[in-house]
């Protein structure tokens, strides 16, 4: 707890830092501006930003209004921009409007995300063999779609499930 300097007297010993440290933003701080750390960061309060950290955590009232790139992200609050993490863990209050690129993901029921899902191994080109993207459309099962492949019938690599509606 104590060492002795060069001329013999005790001072307190400095705790040596191992790691990071966390930055805690809570609810009623904003931040506006873009955000970068190697630190921890719990977001409880508003960033309008960008958000670039090694973990990030975000409470029920927590608010992102720009990306996210990390390699750990909790979200229980809201985030208006793309998620990019190792690993996502989006909770039951967690709501997303842009699209999460990851490498493990665990979605609670509830949650609710607007945008596209992607593996970022599959964004690089790592990934064997043809790429399937899915989409839910709520189409009854034996229905023909637009596409004209029954709902019944396998998904064939390279056919789009869930072709984007005709916009006229």
């Amino acid at each position: 707890m104590f060492s002795r300097n060069g001329n013999g007297r005790e001072t307190a010993a400095r705790p040596k830092r191992t790691q990071a440290g966390l930055s805690f933003i809570g609810p009623e701080v904003t931040v506006s501006g873009s955000l970068k750390t190697t630190a921890q960061v719990q977001i409880d309060g508003r960033i309008d930003g960008d958000l670039r950290c090694e973990t990030l955590s975000m409470g029920e009232s927590g608010v992102v209004s720009g990306d996210i790139h990390a390699e750990e992200a909790r979200i229980a609050g809201l985030v208006e921009g793309k998620v990019s993490a190792r690993i996502v863990t989006i909770e039951s209050t967690g709501r997303i409007a842009g699209d999460v690129t990851y490498e493990t993901i665990s979605i609670a029921a509830g949650a609710q995300i607007d945008g596209r899902f992607a593996r970022r191994a599959a964004l690089t080109g790592a990934v064997d063999g043809p790429l399937l993207v899915a989409t839910p459309i709520g189409e009854a099962r034996g229905a023909e779609s637009d596409s004209g492949a029954s709902a019944n019938e396998p998904v064939r690599a390279g056919h789009d499930m869930f072709p984007r509606a005709d916009p006229r």
